[in-house]
Order: C-alpha cells, then structure tokens, then sequence
C-alpha cells in the first residue's frame, strides 16, 4: 500500500512539473524583451517641433512629429530636434538632460524624452531724447514675424527733429514707424527738438528735419543744433511755393536740402520750380529775372513797373507791400552784384518735393520759377 502511494505521489509530481511550462506561458507579456535586448523610446514634443531617433549601430531612424513610442532596441541612438519656422528648440528633459541638439542617448527600459519648443521672440529697444516720448518705450518683446508699431509724441514747443533706426537716420518724416514681419532683435530711437530748431548728432549720413516738410542730410557732420525759419509768408501768394531760411554752422562736406512744397494756387508751372541758394531774402527776390545775378536789368525791370502804375506784378513786389514802388527799385538796386546758385538736383511734382545739394554753411533755400 505504501508503495502504491509512492508511485502516486511521483506520477502527481511528473504530472505537475509537466504542466509548469504551460502555466508560465499564460503569464501576460511585458514590453522590453526579458533580457533587455528589444527596449523602448517615448519621445514626448511640447511646442512646434519634430524628433530624429537614429540607432547608431545600425544606422536605421525613427521620426517623431508628435508624441510617439518606438522599440528601438538595446544601444545608443542620435537625437535630433527639429524646429518648426517661427520656434526653437529649447532643452530635452526626462531622462536626457541637455540643451543641445543634435545629441546621443543610451537607451533604457522605458525610456522616455521630452523635447521643448518654444515659440522665438525679439526684442525691440525703443527709447526718446528731448522733450517727447515714443510709446511703446524699453524693451519691447516681439513674437517672431508680428509687426511692431511705435508712436512719436513731442512735447508742446518741440517736434521730431530726427528717427534713428538700427543705427540709421530715416532719411523721410513719420510720426510714427512699424517693423514689419519681425525676425531679429532691433533699435529705435527718436529725437525731439524745439521748434525752430534740428539736434544734429556727429556723424556720417545723418539725416534731421526742422519741421515734416524740411529734411537736411548731411555727408559728415559734428554735434550741432541747425536754425530754420519758414520764409514763405515774405512773398506775394502764388510767387512761391516754399521758402525757408536755414543755417548750418557745423557741417562737413555737402548737406542735401529737402523741401516739401504746396501747389496750391502756385502761379508758375511746377516743373519751372527751382532751388535756390542766397543770403538773403531781398537778394533772391531782386533776380527778377530769373538768370541768377543781380545787375543793371533787373533794376531797370522794377524801374519800368514802376512807371506802369496801372499794373501790378506780384513777383516784382520786392518788400510785398501790395504795390511796385521806388522802395523795390531801392532795394534791387541795393543788391546789385548778388551772384545766386541754383542748387536744385531733382523735383517729384507727384509727392510736391524738391531737393539741392550744397557745401555752404549757411543757406536760404526757396523755390521760383
């Protein structure tokens, strides 16, 4: 009997250990293979980007344009993140620690790795001189390929007398200015001054304005202030279309005068319009005719007016009283001699503008026909 329960026990005991395998294979599987050859790699993507996994042993890739998991096996893989335009890559955390891109990876059971981007932003440094203020002011962040705009506001008694962008003077009048499409860091700077007056700073290629309609470039320049007076109610309405008084102390080399015009009720023709530089008011206005020089034919031009008392000649009005007496032949007469320049180098009759070159250091700048 004894014997006979051995044999059972041991029949139990082979049955038992037979079946064992069969109860193991029902276990449920994991992820990595059990002696760590197959591994995982979850790559998670915060922000606008994409990820390259290439296996560096074998050479073969994974891309990961979103959050993804990849058997990549056991080994050493290359990381590599990839910004989307407008975004850069910032730092892979997880379990790679690194800001640098591309970079290798030893890969783990159930590695995962985040890769952060980050949307790119620019700085604009804005800031005022004078009495005035530019809005926004300071440091100005600018997400990438926004524009940008900034505002000039002068003070009572002053206005913008120069715009200094990155370095470089605008070269034409705004109250205010917009970066369009920003995608790198950039300065602007504006200058106030009071009214009747420029702040010029030292320089090459530096432009200033006396008022919206009055521009000045110089070639080279020292730190000055320019002095400017608007001449044009010295003449009979219709005689000119601009004039101003300007002067220059400081200057270097040539300085381009730009004047803005007014059309309205002009008498001459615009293209006759002309630049011109003398150093006076009475002495441009005795050229009655217009040939640069003052002599004997423009006294004797007023002189016949003059007898003709039952015409009038706005442009042979010298002092502007109204009427063409003996105190204009006195004062063409007086100015005899004047030589004048024609200083003009260009005039666009659709923006109403005419500019002039010149190297004299104080100038007064009108237009005639």
């Amino acid at each position: 009997m004894v014997t006979l329960m051995k044999r059972r026990v041991s029949i139990f005991a082979i049955v038992l250990l037979l079946c064992m395998p069969l109860m193991i294979l029902n276990i449920p599987t994991v992820r990595a293979d059990a002696g760590g050859i197959g591994k995982f790699l979850t790559i998670k993507i915060v922000g606008e980007g994409s990820v390259t996994a290439t296996k560096i042993a074998s050479g073969e890739t994974w891309d990961f344009y979103q959050n993804g998991t990849e058997k990549v096996g056991a080994g050493t893989v290359l990381l590599e993140a990839f910004a989307q335009e407008g975004w850069e890559f910032i730092a892979w955390t997880g379990d790679l620690t690194s800001n640098a891109t591309p970079e290798y990876f030893k890969t783990q059971k159930y590695s995962v790795v985040t890769a952060i981007f980050e949307e790119k932003t620019y700085t604009i440094t804005a800031s005022a001189e004078g009495n005035g203020t530019i809005n926004p002011f300071g440091n100005v962040t600018v997400q990438y390929g926004a524009d940008q705009t900034f505002v000039f506001t002068p003070d009572v008694g002053n206005h913008i007398s120069a715009i200094v962008v990155d370095g470089v003077y605008l070269s034409s009048f705004a109250q205010n200015y917009t970066f369009c499409s920003v995608t790198a860091n950039h300065t602007i700077r504006v200058i106030f001054s009071t009214d009747g007056t420029a702040t010029v700073h030292a320089g090459f290629d530096i432009s200033a304005f006396l008022s919206p309609g009055v521009i000045m470039t110089f070639d080279q320049t020292d730190a000055g202030r320019v002095s400017g007076e608007d001449m044009h109610a010295y003449y009979p309405v219709g005689t000119m279309a601009v004039a101003w008084k300007i002067t220059i102390t400081f200057a270097f080399g040539n300085v381009t005068v730009i004047l803005h015009y007014d059309d309205t009720g002009l008498l001459i023709n615009e293209t006759d319009l002309r630049l011109i530089r003398g150093d006076s008011i009475e002495a441009i206005r005795s050229d009655v005719n217009n040939d640069l020089v003052v002599d004997g034919t423009d006294v004797s031009i007023v002189a016949n007016a003059v007898k003709q008392s039952y015409w009038y000649d706005p442009f042979l009005d010298i002092n502007n009283d109204g009427n063409v007496t003996e105190a204009d032949i006195h004062i063409v007469n007086a100015n005899k001699g004047t030589i004048l320049e024609d200083i003009t180098d260009g005039i666009d009759t659709d923006l109403n503008i005419i500019w002039g070159t010149t190297d004299q250091s104080s100038i007064f700048g009108v237009h005639r026909g």
